[in-house]
Parts: structure tokens; C-alpha cells; sequence
């Protein structure tokens, strides 16, 4: 998936036409990055996977199709993901500090829909935070957030 992103910016930087919108893109990358959450544990629980999809739902005002599909691609396209600093990078270009610190409580959400924080989902939350440069009482506050199901914008 990290390819596709990669070209479809590559396309755009030349000037060439694509039919896919950068809005989509950023919303792929969501999903990828909080799919690379649920998967962390090599497991995707029925609940994390309802977690993607109601907050891709929520945060993009997608209709239920739409964010499903996009959870699918994200799981099943996750193996061609090389680098996080792709992904973040472009978090950093696209997203304002108040999109980076929604998309790491989303991070969270993910994390704490099955009941427990793995090990390598908190290592992998902690360093795309750091990856998009989120001060790091934003993040606790996040984790926070997601923790006690305080979810107001």
C-alpha cells in the first residue's frame, strides 16, 4: 500500500492527472496506520476491527460500505508497507496538530477496543507520535482520551 501512496504523490508532484483525490489518501493512511495497530499483536479482534471502521466512519463521515472496504485494504494491504516514515511524512504535510493528535487517540481507540495494550502496540503508537512530532503531553492526553472513552473533538 505504501507503494501506491508513494506513486499517486510522485504523480501529483510531476503535475500528471489521477483520478484519486489527496483526500483519500489521507484517509487511507488513517487507515493503515490504526490498521497497523489492530495487527500489532498478529491478531485482529473482531473489536478493533468495529473500532477502524466506526472512527474512520466518524472522523471522515464515511458511509459504513465505504469505511469497511477501506479497513479490508488497509488489513490486507498492510504487508506492503515498508517504512512508517512514508506514512508519516505525509501526516506531516497534510495533518495540523489537531488532526495528528486525533489520529493518535484513534491510535488508542484501536488499542484499547479488545481490552488490553499489547507491548507492540504501545511501541508502535509512542514512535508514529514522535514520527509526526505530537508534544508528548498531547499523546498522553490522547491515551488518556481513548482509555476512559472521552471522545468529544
Amino acid at each position: 500500500m505504501l507503494q501506491q501512496i508513494r506513486k499517486l504523490f510522485d504523480q501529483i508532484g510531476r503535475g500528471e492527472s489521477v483520478e484519486v483525490r489527496t483526500e483519500k489518501d489521507v484517509r487511507m493512511i488513517s487507515a493503515a496506520l490504526m490498521a497497523e495497530i489492530a495487527t500489532a499483536d498478529q491478531k485482529v479482534d473482531d473489536r478493533e476491527r468495529t473500532a477502524l471502521v466506526r472512527l474512520l466512519r466518524e472522523h471522515y463521515q464515511l458511509d459504513e460500505e465505504t469505511a469497511s472496504n477501506m479497513v479490508e485494504q488497509a488489513l490486507t494491504d498492510r504487508h506492503e508497507a515498508t517504512s512508517l516514515y512514508e506514512f508519516t511524512q505525509t501526516v506531516n504535510e497534510n495533518f495540523s496538530e489537531r488532526d495528528k493528535y486525533l489520529l493518535i487517540r484513534q491510535m488508542w481507540v484501536v488499542a484499547f477496543a479488545d481490552g488490553e495494550i499489547d507491548a507492540f502496540e504501545e511501541h508502535l503508537i509512542r514512535r508514529v507520535a514522535e514520527l509526526i512530532y505530537l508534544p508528548h503531553g498531547l499523546f498522553t492526553r490522547a491515551r488518556a482520551e481513548a482509555r476512559d472513552g472521552d471522545l468529544t473533538p
